[in-house]
């Protein structure tokens, strides 16, 4: 029975010992009590060190407490020891395009989109750094790609709208504004003050 648990959950996870129940850390992360889930998290894994959940809980610690470079550490390693790794490629993108380093986000990002093409997040944080990269078609492509996974994206509208800015289509950028709007996205009433009258 536990090979046939393990040939569906690799499809998902990977085999091996599946623990599902909430772990110390997990509690103490939801609290915000990131330093006290560091603690928790590094002592599992001091026992089980390739554990992919423990390093992704770790890495999230550390980047809720501002210490990216522990969270980048952690992340890549899970990429080291699960290259399909969704979630840790979307750390790794967020982290890199916070940082201003807008290439490095873009390669991130486009790894979980490889990994998973129906992840809504993958395709607008590829669009967010593509964006801020001055590649406005890529960066379109991406933003409508979020949009037709995740028809309540609203940062995605948002973002996208003001690419329409950029290429002088003002109409369609205020229904993407009025869009972004409706589904209550912080910025959405300025841009709809600022270029649509």
């Amino acid at each position: 029975m536990r090979y046939i648990y393990c040939i569906i959950v690799i499809i998902f996870i990977g085999c091996g010992e599946v623990n599902t129940s909430k772990t110390k850390g997990d509690a103490l992360f939801e609290a915000g009590e990131f330093e006290q889930a560091v603690s928790e998290y590094s002592e599992l894994l001091a026992t089980d060190p390739e554990n992919t959940a423990f390093l992704y809980n770790r890495g999230r610690s550390y980047e809720e407490l501002g210490i990216f470079n522990k969270a980048i550490a952690d992340f890549e390693k899970i990429v080291k020891v699960d290259p399909r790794h969704v979630n840790a490629f979307l750390s790794l993108s967020k982290i890199a395009y916070e940082q201003k380093k807008y290439s490095k986000a873009l390669i991130h990002a486009g790894a979980a989109v490889k990994q998973n093409e129906n992840s809504a997040k993958a395709h607008f944080l590829s669009a967010r750094a593509a964006h801020q990269l001055g590649y406005a078609d890529q960066a379109m492509e991406f933003y409508n790609n979020a949009i037709s996974i995740d028809k309540s994206y609203g940062e995605a509208y948002l973002y996208r709208g003001a690419l329409k800015v950029g290429k002088n289509r003002f109409k369609s950028a205020c229904e993407d504004f009025r869009r972004a709007r409706s589904l209550n996205t912080d910025g959405a009433d300025n841009a709809i003050g600022d270029y649509c009258s």
